[in-house]
């Protein structure tokens, strides 16, 4: 496919992204905003402090992976780390992933730090690779759940008893394990085509996403264990954010439908190009909760309130990063930004597989 023809076609999904929030926008309509504001307020305190504890988290688990990977003699402070994630992650509200989370983060540490980019960057890939191996692991039983192939219980069931073999596989041989998952996954993802609307594109592209990651390594046994037990904790921890969410708007969305609801969002999070994963995030709930038998005014109430208040706590948590450092945002943003932009385009591109290529020669 041409250059121009890319351009064409990143365009319009991008557009179709925003057409389709435009759509949920439209089909709330006042009564969805007057339910979202007349939230209970302690509730989404709770939800906003659940936000602030869950990217503490994260933040750790990505400094413990960056610390290996960009083999820093003198570290950097963690501190730093909070406030290239927030950064990172304000950037991932109004800008696709790969200028977000895959570009601010690295650009913001190798600017400041002076960490080389192709380092910077593959530590922020196997962050993120981490919650790929999670999503991929919990995904095909809820698939079969929704569809019906499933009970509630033995889908639970079969969830621990997958979480529990990857732990001991990755503290085992956590290499192997990886190759082995990318083999696998390429014989498993049929089953996601039973996902409507965003089903299709995650069978498609997850196997070969997956043998792509499954080359790069996160070093010893130890750390890979640490790094997946921590995305446990995030897991439950971005579980209980939209339960909370839930019941301050005062929907009846069950638990478990929302806790199953976070690896489908996860994966089409990994894999969106639109401008804050607009439509992507949409569509992995409509998937989860159209199976699920959640009405249509419960959805929208649901997905305007998590994004418009994820939006503010995103804001809130950022500022409070930078507040922390005692440092403007101003100056820093601005070159993020226009590195990440940089960086994004050559992702896109395939600039990540040369990074590893080249980080793994190094």
């Amino acid at each position: 496919m041409s250059s121009k023809r890319k351009r064409i076609a990143a365009l319009a999904v991008n557009l179709a992204g925003v057409l389709a929030f435009v759509l949920i926008l439209y089909l709330g309509g006042l009564r969805a905003w007057d339910q979202i504001l007349k939230s209970d307020w302690l509730l989404m305190l709770a939800a906003l402090g659940v936000t602030l504890v869950w990217n503490v988290i994260a933040t750790y688990r990505w400094a413990i992976i960056a610390d290996r990977v960009t083999e820093s003699a003198d570290g950097c402070p963690f501190r730093y780390y909070f406030t290239y994630h927030m950064l990172g992650m304000l950037l991932g509200q109004v800008a696709p992933i790969t200028v977000g989370m895959l570009g601010g983060r690295p650009a913001a540490l190798s600017l400041s730090r002076g960490v080389p980019l192709t380092r910077s960057a593959l530590s922020v890939f196997l962050d993120k690779f981490f919650d790929l191996i999670l999503a991929l692991l919990l995904v095909l039983p809820t698939a079969f759940y929704l569809v019906g192939w499933l009970s509630l219980a033995a889908s639970l069931a079969i969830m621990a008893g997958l979480v529990l073999a990857a732990v001991l596989l990755i503290s085992w041989r956590y290499e192997w394990a990886v190759r082995a998952l990318a083999r696998v996954g390429a014989r498993l993802a049929l089953p996601l085509s039973h996902l409507p609307l965003v089903g299709k594109r995650l069978a498609q592209r997850l196997p070969a996403q997956l043998e792509r990651l499954s080359q790069v390594s996160v070093g010893a046994n130890g750390l890979a264990t640490k790094a997946f037990l921590v995305t446990l904790v995030m897991y439950a921890l971005l579980a209980a954010r939209l339960v909370f969410m839930a019941e301050a708007f005062r929907l009846s969305i069950p638990w478990y439908l929302l806790a199953m609801s976070v690896c489908v969002t996860q994966l089409t999070l990994i894999f969106s190009v639109t401008p804050g994963s607009l439509g992507f995030l949409e569509g992995g709930w409509a998937a989860v909760f159209s199976l699920g038998g959640v009405p249509l005014e419960q959805y929208t109430v649901f997905v305007i309130g998590r994004r418009f208040y994820f939006l503010i706590f995103t804001a809130l948590i950022t500022l409070l990063a930078f507040a922390w450092i005692r440092e403007s945002p101003a100056h820093l943003f601005r070159a993020v930004l226009t590195a990440s932009r940089r960086h994004g385009a050559d992702s896109d591109a395939g600039g990540i597989e040369r990074s590893e290529e080249s980080t793994l020669r190094a």
